[in-house]
């Protein structure tokens, strides 16, 4: 009887462990996936010289699907001036900044007492690419 008000105890905790360890996987593979699509829509600004609408509003809505994150809490910050390839120095590169809004970063947060807003964080890509537009 013993064994088992202990084993009563710990399980949950233990459980815990198993919670934590797939979330982990869920995350990780939603910050792959938002560093795939950032990596595919960089090549496409390399070409254009900058980061139009159109590729911040189709990678948002790439982010957004494979994510089930809401394309309004995806932020995409960028220069407006196109750049060139011939242009010397830090001309021709191409800032950009993704902030995509990862949430239920602990497993068991209500049992443990973590607040939803302690519960998330922020993963973002703040980067430079050089321009190849001639």
């Amino acid at each position: 009887m013993k064994q088992f008000i202990v084993l009563m105890a710990v399980l949950p905790v233990m459980l815990l462990f198993l919670l934590q360890f797939t979330l982990e996987q869920k995350n990780s593979l939603v910050i792959a996936r938002v560093q795939d699509f950032t990596n595919a829509a960089k090549e496409e600004a390399k070409q254009e010289g900058y980061f139009s609408t159109e590729i911040k509003e189709r990678l948002k809505n790439k982010i957004s699907r494979a994510t089930g994150i809401s394309a309004e809490r995806i932020i995409i910050e960028s220069e407006d001036s196109v750049k060139f390839r011939y242009s010397i120095g830090n001309e021709r590169l191409i800032y950009y900044r993704v902030e995509v809004p990862i949430e239920e970063v602990m497993a068991g947060s209500r049992l443990l007492g973590i607040s939803k807003e302690e519960n998330s964080y922020v993963y973002v890509i703040d980067s430079y690419t050089a321009s190849e537009k001639i």
